[in-house]
């Protein structure tokens, strides 16, 4: 992202945090949250590896939306560790801490934080994550700075991503959109889901951070989603921020199409009783010495 243009910078941050704090997208997502951790649990499972938590820790989750991986983190570190979960808004962390309080998680908090200017002094975490969430940073430099900031000597930033735009969970779905609805040109400036699909660009990034030992994996997971194509097709229309507007601007005849189409995709892995979609994601890590 281009910081020349401090206006058009904060054009990009006001439509995603409207995006992403918007009552229907937390609907959507309280509603389905169930399905989407199992869905995303192999991506959870990465950050967890990569975040090489231990006993004891004192970790900052960004973009912790309802709870993947916070929870999960607060319960590898510990009940002598701690995690500050974050998010732009109020709206999905309320449920995640609905969720602590029902799993008797007594290690974890809840912030409202903007990954560009974090409320926290320096050196005050053993380890930075962020799981789904770096992609969509407007001003990645500035929100890797801050993790560095916030970071103690030694300390360890582990971060995932989606990898390459062509993979079914897209291509089944926003990819069928795309066919009847016609988009503006993307802005090239502007951050994107699949941003770091481009091989080596996490790395670089991390490294222009001032990360040493900056590393980055490409991963393939599997995506299990253990209900039907239509529901998955349903949690899609509700919960993709991004994407609502392609589907409400079809019309009776191509929405029909359309939907034929991405169910007749979905299909594909379907065995009757869940979906099975193989899932790329970018691994990245990085120290702060």
């Amino acid at each position: 992202m281009s910081r020349s243009n401090p206006d058009k910078l904060q054009s990009i941050r006001e439509r995603l945090r409207h995006e992403w704090t918007d009552e229907r997208t937390v609907a959507a997502w309280r509603k389905w949250r169930s399905h989407i951790s199992q869905y995303t649990r192999g991506a959870t499972d990465a950050i967890l590896e990569a975040a090489q938590v231990k006993p004891g820790m004192q970790i900052l989750d960004l973009a912790s939306g309802v709870g993947d991986p916070a929870l999960w983190l607060a319960k590898a570190t510990g009940p002598t560790g701690h995690v500050t979960a974050s998010d732009l808004g109020p709206g999905m962390i309320s449920l995640a801490e609905e969720l602590a309080q029902t799993k008797g998680l007594k290690n974890i908090d809840f912030k409202i934080a903007n990954a560009e200017s974090l409320p926290f002094p320096n050196e005050s975490f053993d380890v930075v994550t962020c799981r789904f969430g770096v992609m969509l940073f407007p001003d990645p430099l500035a929100s890797l700075n801050e993790c560095r900031r916030v970071l103690r000597q030694g300390g360890r930033v582990a971060l995932v991503a989606w990898g390459a735009k062509e993979q079914p969970f897209f291509t089944a779905t926003a990819g069928v959109l795309l066919k009847y609805v016609q988009m503006p040109a993307p802005d090239p400036d502007a951050p994107h889901l699949f941003m770091y699909g481009e091989r080596g660009r996490l790395r670089r990034t991390l490294e222009e951070a001032g990360f040493a030992d900056a590393r980055e994996e490409v991963r393939a997971v599997s995506g299990l989603w253990t209900s039907t194509p239509e529901k998955y097709w349903e949690q899609f229309t509700e919960v993709a921020a991004a994407f609502r507007p392609l589907v409400e601007k079809l019309t009776p005849e191509t929405r029909a199409k359309a939907v034929e189409e991405v169910l007749a995709g979905l299909r594909k892995y379907w065995d009757g009783k869940e979906l099975n979609m193989p899932l790329e994601i970018v691994v990245g890590t990085g120290t702060r010495g």
